[in-house]
Order: C-alpha cells, then structure tokens, then sequence
C-alpha cells in the first residue's frame, strides 16, 4: 500500500518536497492558499488544493484526514506566518493525523510547535549547513545522512591510493566502531561480507556514532600505501 503524505505550504522548499516525494512509491497531497503554488505542484501530483489550512472544515473537505502524515513545509518569517503554522498544528492534530513533522527556521520555536501537537520538527537550513560543513571539512565525504541526534551515515570515496583492507581486518586497524553498509564499486552496489575487500576509488556507505565519524572518515582518508 502507498504511503499517504500531504505537505502544507508549498514555497520552494515544499514544492521541492512535493517533487522529490513524487518519485517515491508515494501519493502526495500538496496544499497552499495561494493558487500559482498548487498550479505549480500539479506537475508533479493531481492532488493539489488551493486550501487555507488554518480553516479546520476546509482540511476536512480536502481528506486531510485520510493521510498518513503531514509535513507543514511553511517558513516562521513574521509573527503572521508563526501563528499560522501553530493553527496548522492544532487543526491537522484535531484531525486525527497521528504524524505531523513541523518545519522551522528558529530552533527557540521547536518547544511550542511539540507543544501544540507537532511529533517532530526539522530545520532545513541547520541540515543544510551540516551538510555543507561536513563536506567542506573533509575532503573524502561525499555526502552525510543524518538518522538521529547520536548517529549518522556518511558517503565516504576511498582514495586512489588506498591500501588495500580486508573487511574482517578493519576493526583491527581503525578502533572506533562502524558498520559498512553498503559498497559501491565501478558504479555496482555489492552488500559487503566478511570475505569482502575495500579498495581504492570504492564508495562506502559508513554508519556510526556521529561524534566519532569526522575520525572515522580521517582514518580512511590516511589509510595509504
């Protein structure tokens, strides 16, 4: 069965979670009250709704009732916006949705969206920073994943001088632990085995304990011929 999320607040960070959400096996409702962002959002599902989503019977008309989960996707850029995006919370949660992920551009809002109804909230601009500093910081991580407040994953490129490292010879060379999920090597994904070798160029997929990965990463990086 599809996974059904509506997003609420379709500026260029809700459009682009509508698109990217589109391309799952997910069915995507997109809401705003201004009616060039649902024509925009049409292009990527047919369940667009010109919608004010501080009015509790105009949710309900829209079968906001039915969804999964909601992500209110709407910036806090005035006092205005910040008490529309507490409404939201409030009408969505007296709806019955049982999951609403609230962005928000200020960390000092997280308490009073949690408190009003919000089950999680997530600031955009502090990942994207992370993210960017992390990749900045160390020249072998392509990318980082963040999973929670004490774990991550990280997209690590092996040099092209690389010693060659068998898996089941790793935690005797690196001491902080980690976990290798995946290998990608000449573009093909190989799940990785105790039998298994890293080599130089490979793509690994690292998963562990946020406050040891920049170490993790730097070992790979030193571990030369």
């Amino acid at each position: 069965m599809k996974a059904n999320i509506a997003v609420i607040g379709l500026g260029r960070f809700g459009l682009d979670l509508v698109e990217s959400l589109s391309k799952k096996d997910i069915e995507v409702m997109a809401i705003d009250v201004n009616e060039q962002a649902v024509e925009k959002a049409l292009v990527f599902t047919p369940y667009a709704y010109i919608c004010d989503s501080t009015d509790e019977e105009a949710l309900k008309e829209v079968g906001i009732s039915n969804v999964d989960k909601v992500i209110i996707a709407a910036g806090q850029s005035d006092r205005l916006t910040l008490a529309s995006t507490i409404m939201t919370i409030i009408k969505v949660k007296h709806l019955g949705v049982k999951s609403i992920i609230v962005r928000i551009d200020d960390e000092s809002y997280q308490e009073t969206m949690m408190l009003v109804g919000a089950t999680q909230a997530v600031s955009p601009l502090k990942i994207a920073s992370e993210t960017m500093a992390t990749k900045i910081t160390s020249d072998n991580i392509v990318d980082y994943f963040n999973i929670s407040d004490d774990f991550c994953a990280y997209e690590l490129e092996l040099p092209e001088n690389f010693k060659t490292l068998p898996i089941v010879d790793l935690s005797t060379h690196c001491k902080y632990k980690m976990n290798i999920l995946v290998i990608y090597r000449n573009g093909n994904p190989i799940i990785p085995t105790h039998k298994d070798t890293l080599i130089e160029k490979d793509h690994i997929y690292v998963f562990g304990r946020r406050a040891e990965m920049e170490k993790i990463a730097n070992f790979f990086r030193r571990y030369l011929m």
